[in-house]
């Protein structure tokens, strides 16, 4: 007879995992993971080393957590009451389903999009249904509003992943108004986008924005992203569910320097904007399907020829996502922009195959 922990080992064999890209490299041929590969390496180095100048890592990143929370609120032009740190977006994505979600309960997002949400709630044990978007990869609003009737929580990421669009504010807003749970807003990629949800906080109090210092920041190995909601949300998430100490000094530090010089960090969106329409344009030449997108990532069809164009990339340094079909379309691959002499190789290679 089994007992109940070999039980569990079981329930979790059986549960889907979050699959980490199979690559050892570390260059700008790496357009796996939607890193923003354009930031140069060179300005990091040299914030790098400010931010260790008076580092003590004996201690708590208490007080530097609290600057970096007003240095965000003077960024993003809000209250700082709004603002909770966390490791990384994954991590508020787990404190979201920790707070709101129960065995049992239903939780509702997209498809296609970012599977951690439905793979941590599942983890929870709660029902999760998936509505699908339109074939213009547009919200299926009136869908998605029935689909969240009772449901706790609604995820939705803007732009979203891995099709690279975003939701109008009207929508979500209109989302957020029908819904009787939680609007959870994954804006990951928002700074390389046209809107933002943010102007919700004022007015919807069931919405909580996720952001990232892992994409437009550069700083995807420091593990560091804030929630931004409701005043009572907010507090009630860093005082009863959020980790004691959950960010690093060193993180903190960096991204306090990343903001005050934001001019800089906001001169390289504006070349990977330039760059995402660029390698777009040279993909829809070849005669793939290259969507519209918003983020730093583009999404193409490919078709039957998918898995050996990304066979032959790989070969040749060049590591791309693997999507396989969405929705109606064909089987799709996902690059992040990558430089224009990196994008202008992926292009060749694609070439090769396709002919």
């Amino acid at each position: 007879m089994s007992t109940w922990w070999e039980r569990r080992l079981d329930e979790l064999e059986a549960l889907e995992g979050y699959p980490i890209p199979d690559s050892d490299e570390l260059s700008e041929g790496k357009l796996d993971a939607n890193e923003n590969v354009l930031l140069p390496k060179a300005l990091l180095a040299v914030l790098a080393l400010r931010a260790v100048e008076t580092l003590d890592p004996r201690f708590y990143a208490v007080e530097d957590a609290r600057a970096l929370v007003r240095d965000l609120a003077r960024h993003l032009e809000i209250e700082d009451e709004h603002i909770v740190l966390g490791s990384g977006g994954d991590q508020l994505i787990d404190l979201v389903a920790r707070a709101f979600v129960e065995a049992g309960a239903t939780v509702v997002t997209i498809a296609p999009t970012y599977s951690f949400y439905r793979i941590r709630c599942a983890l929870a044990g709660a029902r999760v249904l998936e509505v699908p978007l339109r074939e213009d990869f547009s919200l299926d609003v009136e869908a998605l509003v029935r689909a969240a009737r009772g449901a706790r929580v609604l995820f939705l990421c803007s732009p979203n992943n891995p099709t690279g669009n975003q939701f109008s504010l009207a929508e979500i807003e209109h989302v957020a108004r029908e819904c009787s749970g939680l609007l959870v807003v994954d804006e990951a990629y928002v700074e390389f986008a046209t809107e933002t949800a943010l102007p919700l906080l004022a007015r919807s109090p069931n919405v909580v924005l996720l952001r990232t210092f892992s994409k437009a920041f550069g700083l995807a190995g420091m593990r560091l992203g804030y929630l931004l909601a409701h005043p009572r949300l907010s507090r009630l998430f860093a005082e009863k569910v959020q980790y004691p100490y959950p960010v690093n000094t060193f993180a903190v530090r960096l991204a306090r320097l990343l903001l005050e010089a934001y001019d800089e960090v906001r001169a390289v969106l504006e070349s990977v904007k330039r760059e995402r329409e660029w390698l777009r344009a040279e993909l829809n030449a070849l005669g793939v399907r290259a969507f519209p997108s918003q983020a730093n990532f583009v999404l193409f069809e490919v078709g039957d020829r998918a898995r050996a164009v990304w066979q032959h990339l790989a070969e040749h340094g060049l590591r791309v996502k693997y999507v396989g079909e969405v929705l109606g379309y064909g089987a799709c691959l996902r690059a992040t922009v990558g430089s224009r002499e990196t994008n202008q190789a992926l292009i060749a290679r694609i070439r090769e195959v396709l002919g």
